[in-house]
């Protein structure tokens, strides 16, 4: 059996596929940069907002973990003593 059939190939334009990959890669880089420029200038924002509070986030969670204390106990309480 002969394969009497020509076979196409695949023709690419080489300087024009390394100009795209090249910009590609620029592209890259600079959204990179922008994220990194975005996500600085958020961490800087959130800096300053937490510096302006007048409790640091540690003491408001150490607070309403005990008022969840609290109120989970005094809840508890109430349920046994109305089932007595």
């Amino acid at each position: 059996m002969s394969d009497s059939t020509t076979r196409r190939t695949l023709e690419l334009n080489a300087p024009l596929l390394g100009s795209g990959v090249i910009l590609m890669g620029v592209g890259g880089v600079l959204w990179l940069t922008g994220a990194a420029v975005a996500a600085f200038t958020l961490a800087k924002a959130a800096k300053k907002w937490i510096d302006q509070l007048d409790e640091s986030p540690s003491e408001i969670a150490r607070r309403r973990m005990h008022q969840m204390k609290v109120a989970a106990s005094a809840g508890s309480k109430a349920w046994r003593d109305q089932s007595t």
